[in-house]
């Protein structure tokens, strides 16, 4: 194959760009482990290029409820990124209080 030629594309789980990342981590020397390690470490780390000091974004974990707009809906969730559904702007935001506590009393360790 000559140097120009490019490899054919990864098929499945191997062609997502995750795993493509962990691949290069582990072409250039890391383990697997430290591979993971990284990424996983990124992931936690702001995505925004010019974050608002007024509105830091915060990936680091935790479990606070976040209630977005999007699409005539106001969509409720846990910032570990379980969802708790959809209603509409006009309902009442508590529609998202009682998951949110069942989550956050019973499925949280």
């Amino acid at each position: 194959m000559s140097q120009n030629a490019q490899k054919p594309a990864p098929a499945g789980a191997a062609s997502t760009a995750r795993a493509q990342i962990l691949a290069a981590l582990q072409a250039v020397g890391h383990t697997a482990d430290s591979a993971a390690a990284l990424l996983a470490q990124a992931d936690r780390e702001p995505h925004d290029p010019d974050p608002d000091p007024d509105f830091q974004e915060c990936l680091g974990g935790g479990h606070a409820l976040v209630v977005e707009y999007g699409d005539c809906e106001l969509l409720g969730s846990c910032q570990c990124g379980k969802p708790f559904g959809a209603t509409t702007p006009d309902a009442s935001l508590d529609t998202f209080a009682r998951p949110w506590e069942h989550h956050t009393n019973t499925e949280v360790t």
